[in-house]
């Protein structure tokens, strides 16, 4: 588990300015590249009703999911979080859950789960961890990939509240590693709450980029942002962070709209909130 320190973070994200970067980082003692063959992506659309739903997008028989995300649609999404975002134990799809806040509301709303699917890479491998119980307002959680390995996707929930009163504010990948975080809502939680991540690791695959792009650094009450892969390359690997968003602010996709692109989209919640706040996409492409 990595830690930084709260006060620290919150440094980080008070000085956030709008970025681009494109990092490919081949690590030292990988095993040789090679391409990941069959990659497919998988949608499935839950109904849309006023109720906490699951929704599960299955990958064909003998694939493994190496990413995966979600979004939530409808008319109140500023009500609605995506609490868990986590690949099945058994690695055959992607599962999203999305719940109401502690005031609920009477609009309709639905889940879309998306899952990246391909036969199981070279050294495809799972990590995953849980954090301590906490009662802090934020916490997260690191879970670096076996030496030599390179991060292909994420999958986090936030566990302990009956509903959505802990955002899933943090979805991000880095070239080893991947960090879950989460966040009280603007109301706080009165009990204790985890972070549970996971990290989909593999030897670094042809054409390896992990890329980032970032929304506008500003007050505006809802944002989206899509960052899109290099030629020849498709994504493998979906993520998102909010920064600067005390949780007052809702991640409402973290998603892959095509082949070839992420988007990441977030709104403050029904309340509303002065700060400045951004959010950000990341996308793991290979060939």
């Amino acid at each position: 588990m990595q830690h930084e320190t709260t006060q620290g973070r919150r440094r980080i994200i008070a000085g956030a300015v709008l970025s681009t970067a494109v990092l490919i980082t081949p690590l030292l003692g990988a095993a040789p590249a090679a391409a990941v063959p069959g990659l497919d992506r998988v949608n499935s659309v839950g109904p849309r009703n006023s109720d906490a739903k699951s929704r599960t997008a299955f990958c064909a028989p003998g694939d493994t999911v190496l990413g995966g995300g979600g979004r939530i649609g409808g008319t109140v999404p500023e009500q609605v979080g995506m609490d868990f975002m986590l690949p099945l134990v058994d690695g055959t799809g992607f599962s999203v859950t999305g719940r109401e806040d502690e005031t609920g509301t009477n609009a309709t709303w639905s889940v879309t789960a998306t899952a990246l699917c391909a036969p199981a890479p070279a050294g495809f491998e799972v990590v995953s961890g849980t954090s301590s119980p906490t009662s802090v307002d934020e916490d997260w959680l690191t879970i670096p990939c076996p030496l030599g390995k390179v991060a292909l996707g994420v999958g986090g929930a936030v566990i302990g509240a009956n509903n959505s009163e802990v955002l899933l504010e943090d979805l991000r990948i880095d070239t080893g590693s991947v960090t879950v975080a989460g966040a009280e809502d603007g109301t706080g939680f009165a009990g204790n709450w985890q972070i549970h991540a996971r990290a989909m690791c593999a030897n670094q695959p042809a054409g390896y980029e992990r890329l980032l792009d970032d929304s506008d650094y500003d007050s505006v009450s809802s944002k989206s942002v899509t960052v899109t892969c290099s030629p020849g390359r498709q994504v493998h690997g979906i993520g998102a962070e909010i920064l600067g968003g005390n949780g007052q602010v809702r991640l409402t996709a973290a998603h892959a709209p095509d082949t070839t692109s992420v988007t990441a989209s977030a709104v403050e919640d029904e309340d509303g909130f002065s700060g400045s706040w951004k959010v950000r996409a990341f996308a793991i492409c290979a060939s």
